[in-house]
């Protein structure tokens, strides 16, 4: 088993670097913002895979990539290669999530450009600290590939460049079906961002996920005065 406090641990695990069920090597998430990866990404990828790992991963379900089977002494030298190549690592700790979007911008059913929303969302909200994880996922259609309402935040794009807009979504051993608020142009994805953020930062409690803190907050003033300010955003 590695030799490693609790607290070594719990960095490690913020910075990407995930202790396995062996307990003596970790798997490290790279991130691919919306999964947008250009070959020369997947070449460095694969390079790190073989030098610091067992040489193969996996796509995860917020499509990043994963590497595994990689020894505790490979991490710095590994931060310090990623770092030249340009690459992204993390995602795993407290605060927003990378965001996902489907392939709604090439796909024939897209009504949004699912990818330029998904990547305004990643460059403004990616790793902003907030008292427990928080997910944003942008759909482009009413097929919901990237499950809108099983997200803290979700868009599903809309005729005319619409967004319908759901909040409070989570799935896991206690599932919530997001509530669906409002519609807005897709222009207005950042603003509802920041006000559901804002929120939660001066709302929620450490390890609580914003649907349960929606769900605490309903009967309050400041839950009402939450949901007009999202609603002051719904197109006409």
């Amino acid at each position: 088993m590695v030799n490693l406090t609790t607290e070594e641990l719990a960095q490690l695990k913020s910075e990407g670097f995930l202790l396995m069920k062996d307990k003596e090597q970790f798997a490290l998430r790279i991130v691919f913002p919306v999964g947008i990866a250009t070959a020369e990404d997947l070449k460095n990828v694969a390079i790190l895979a073989e030098k610091y790992g067992k040489g193969f991963g996996a796509v995860t379900v917020r499509l990043n990539f994963e590497i595994v089977g990689i020894p505790y002494e490979n991490i710095a030298p590994m931060k310090e290669e990623m770092k030249k190549m340009g690459l992204l690592y993390g995602g795993t700790a407290k605060g927003v999530r990378p965001v996902v979007s489907c392939k709604g911008t090439v796909c024939k059913f897209g009504l949004i450009d699912t990818q330029a929303i998904g990547k305004e969302l990643h460059e403004k909200f990616y790793e902003m600290r907030l008292p427990h994880k928080f997910k944003i996922n942008v759909t482009g259609c009413p097929n919901n590939c990237a499950k809108a309402q099983l997200n803290d935040l979700g868009f599903m794009g809309a005729p005319k460049g619409t967004l319908r807009v759901f909040i409070g979504g989570r799935f896991g051993r206690q599932a919530i079906m997001g509530e669906e608020i409002c519609k807005i142009d897709s222009s207005k994805a950042c603003e509802a961002a920041t006000i559901c953020t804002d929120f939660f930062k001066a709302h929620g409690k450490a390890k609580q996920r914003f649907g349960n803190m929606l769900e605490e907050m309903k009967d309050t003033k400041e839950y009402a005065d939450f949901i007009a300010s999202l609603k002051a955003l719904a197109v006409v």
